[in-house]
């Protein structure tokens, strides 16, 4: 199949990716979860090299382009299929493990929703409530885990689809449409029995060692696992372990003393974060009584205007408040830098509310000086600004701007 035409003669072109049909095949095509199969197709004059097998109706298609010499149709053909679909299989014999650990687990409630099957991970997709918690993931690890070092017989066998639905404990799954005769899937004596068509281990001990590297929601009552199995296990048990081994001797302690130490270490760190919180504080309220004692008059107010040390917004609020209570009548005009930025408070007590003065307006007019904008109620305004380096000329403006409002 080459540009959307079915060739029946002719050379295969070369250098461009073409679908390839052929009169039978060892190739497994994608379908029912599981990825399709890559490979080779070699004749005795050109090597076709396959990234991808789909089904097309009932046809095989094998997809890839001609990357040695000429093919020709009619050619005998040698097959051979990637050694990657061996860790496919191992995937998919794990799934059908996994999802009878699962209703061991969290009960017969789950219902597989669909699965993603490829040599080096699997996704499963299933029913449920809400997250699976850490005791369930182990202990669905340690089934599948236990089935697979019992190396149990994995059996296949097709039958008519009435006469397969009456064995027992047998799933099918997500409105899947089945022919007349179906394929089904046995993992020893049967405690594992599913229809499937997919590539499967012969016993379960080729699949080595499972381990589940995720979990997480993918909709609503519905989560999703992410699982390996032999070398991409042991990889991922050697990723964990290498944490560890670092972790150990950060701490100077043994694995199994790592959560204690971790623990005292978060209660020293919450101590230390209150000790800063209160030097922060007395720092803040050091800075806002300076800006008090230089405070001008105007109107029978204050304007209290000036630069703060960095600090918690929460704190800055105590402090303006503060301000307001001790200066009794007066407008307030403070900043802070954040990061590479300013933050600006404004506030104004309630007698100068009266007299028509506006936190919100004041505070707007001051934050475009600094390439920002801000506003808020009358008696309480805030606002940014991404321009550090006007700020004198934005504290300048406000106490201007203050006079102006209180020599009305």
């Amino acid at each position: 199949i080459a540009d959307n035409q079915f060739h029946t003669q002719g050379t295969l072109p070369a250098q461009s990716e073409i679908g390839l049909i052929l009169d039978r095949t060892c190739f497994y095509a994608e379908q029912g979860g599981q990825v399709g199969d890559k490979g080779t197709v070699r004749t005795p004059t050109g090597l076709f090299e396959v990234s991808q097998t789909t089904k097309v109706g009932n046809a095989t298609v094998h997809l890839g382009q001609v990357t040695e010499g000429r093919i020709e149709v009619g050619q005998q053909a040698q097959l051979a299929v990637s050694p990657e679909r061996e860790f496919t299989r191992k995937n998919h014999t794990a799934t059908h493990l996994l999802h009878w650990a699962l209703h061991r687990v969290l009960g017969e409630h789950v219902e597989q929703r669909g699965s993603k099957v490829k040599p080096d991970e699997f996704t499963f997709d299933f029913s449920h409530t809400g997250p699976m918690t850490d005791a369930e993931k182990a202990e669905v690890e340690r089934l599948v885990n236990e089935r697979i070092y019992q190396d149990l017989p994995v059996q296949w066998r097709e039958l008519a689809i009435a006469e397969a639905k009456k064995l027992p404990g047998v799933r099918a799954f997500f409105g899947d449409k089945y022919g007349d005769t179906v394929r089904i899937v046995e993992i020893g004596d049967g405690f594992s029995r599913e229809f499937c068509g997919g590539t499967h281990l012969d016993h379960t001990g080729q699949a080595g060692l499972f381990k589940i590297v995720g979990e997480g929601a993918v909709g609503k009552g519905l989560r999703r696992l992410t699982c390996v199995t032999a070398r991409e296990a042991i990889a991922a048990v050697q990723k964990e372990d290498a944490i560890l081994a670092e972790l150990t001797a950060r701490f100077h302690c043994q694995a199994e003393e790592l959560p204690a130490r971790i623990e005292s270490m978060q209660e020293e760190i919450k101590r230390l974060q209150q000790q800063l919180k209160k030097g922060a504080a007395t720092d803040l309220q050091s800075a806002a009584d300076k800006l008090l004692a230089n405070a001008t008059a105007a109107g029978g107010a204050k304007v209290i205007v000036g630069e703060m040390p960095a600090g918690p917004e929460e704190q800055m609020r105590q402090q303006v408040d503060r301000l307001r209570q001790k200066a009794a009548s007066a407008v307030i005009v403070i900043a802070w830098p954040v990061d590479s930025e300013v933050q600006l408070m404004t506030a104004v007590t309630e007698d100068l509310v009266k007299r028509g003065l506006h936190a919100g307006k004041l505070i707007g007019q001051v934050a475009q000086v600094l390439g920002g904008k801000g506003g808020g109620k009358p008696t309480m305004a805030q606002a940014g600004g991404k321009d550090p380096s006007k700020l004198g000329e934005a504290l300048q403006l406000a106490r201007e701007l203050a006079n102006q409002m209180l020599a009305k």
